[in-house]
């Protein structure tokens, strides 16, 4: 399951093209993106950023020095971070777009593109939920909370079924994060999954330190994060740094853990290449940025409430007094040129979450929708997400 709207943290980037300047190799020319708007990005020390609404920094040159860790804060979709760049991208520090843990309040955040790990119990009175995401895991007690999966599935719940599963494309398009962790009847939120990045350059990536993307260790607890995504894109991709996507785990002899994130890198020269990945990453030659035009899934309407395509999450509204729990969500799909099979999640703040699948042909019929019926829970705020499968 790979493409996703939601109406409460709609994660799809905007499908943007940048008019960048072009590098050439060889006979072949490659486009960042990045027209250079932004300038350079010269990271001297440690520094926190405000992504952009559509989460893109179209930069001249990106340096991080050695000693510096630059940082993001999300945007109102929670976007994944695109460092573009028109000329040479060199990282010796510290790039990191990682998930948080959970507390005894509420569920940790992902990493930028990531999504959340599920909420602890209430009072006595609100069960733990389930994490957030395609993979994420199901709430549960010490032993039987669910791990989330992304690039592979999570591991270690004594219930199977709470294990968050696989998503995802080893090239990265689209770009999306790490799912959440189920939350824990021991009182301890789900950590959250590591973020995604991508970082293209016209020209080449020179990389001595580090970018991150994991979901943290959730010591005493087994509501792990699956790890993220990091993509590197440029002609040459260069240097012997670490990138690291891994899922959460409790210590290195654990037989439980979130599922490792995936790692792409993409460039025409490989022969300087000789990073340390975590999870194995997947190497070739697509030379494709941004593409201009991803297929993509919108919610257009819950219960009675419209929502208007391309409107900023989060979306709340209540049903009235006296509403049926039984309602309807539509999905609409656009340029699949395909029959597409979807998932409805429901995923209440507290309590288990549920799934819906069906079908929308999208093969002749371009925008094209899909009424699914659904169970609303009561008195507690759901998030509702479509994915495709």
């Amino acid at each position: 399951m790979q493409l996703h709207r939601t109406i409460r943290c709609a994660l799809l980037a905007g499908l943007l093209e940048g008019l960048g300047v072009v590098s050439s190799y060889g006979q072949f020319t490659f486009q960042s993106g990045s027209d250079g708007t932004y300038g350079p990005m010269n990271i001297t020390n440690n520094t926190t950023l405000a992504l952009p609404s559509d989460g893109i920094f179209r930069c001249t040159t990106i340096t991080v020095a050695s000693n510096a860790t630059l940082t993001f804060t999300p945007n109102a979709l929670n976007t994944p971070v695109y460092l573009l760049a028109t000329n040479d991208v060199t990282i010796n520090g510290t790039i990191d777009v990682s998930g948080s843990l959970g507390t005894a309040w509420f569920g940790g955040a992902g990493g930028p593109g990531g999504f959340a790990g599920g909420n602890p119990p209430w009072g006595g009175i609100l069960p733990a939920g389930d994490g957030h995401g395609p993979g994420a895991g199901r709430a549960g007690s010490s032993d039987t909370v669910g791990p989330a999966g992304y690039g592979t599935g999570g591991y270690g719940s004594s219930i199977p079924t709470n294990n968050g599963t696989t998503y995802g494309s080893p090239l990265l398009i689209p770009l999306v994060g790490g799912s959440g962790g189920g939350g824990s009847s021991d009182d301890q939120g789900g950590a959250g999954g590591g973020g995604a990045i991508l970082i293209a350059c016209n020209t080449r990536i020179d990389l001595s330190g580090t970018i991150l993307a994991w979901s943290p260790d959730s010591y005493g607890h087994f509501g792990f994060g699956s790890g993220g995504a990091i993509r590197l894109a440029a002609p040459i991709v260069a240097g012997a740094g670490t990138l690291n996507a891994r899922g959460g785990y409790l210590d290195p002899f654990a037989q439980s853990s979130g599922g490792a994130g995936r790692i792409r890198i993409d460039s025409m020269d490989h022969r300087w290449l000789a990073l340390n990945c975590t999870p194995a990453a997947s190497i070739g030659a697509n030379m494709v940025a941004i593409p201009a035009s991803l297929p993509r899934l919108d919610i257009t309407q819950v219960g009675a409430n419209n929502i208007p395509v391309g409107t900023i999450a989060p979306v709340f509204f209540y049903l009235a007094q006296g509403s049926s729990t039984n309602q309807i969500v539509t999905v609409q799909a656009s340029n699949f040129g395909a029959s597409v099979p979807i998932r409805v999640m429901l995923t209440p703040d507290n309590g288990p979450g549920s799934s819906y699948d069906s079908q929308i042909d999208n093969s002749t019929v371009n925008p094209a929708s899909v009424t699914v019926p659904v169970v609303v829970p009561v008195n507690v705020q759901v998030q509702v997400s479509a994915w495709s499968r």
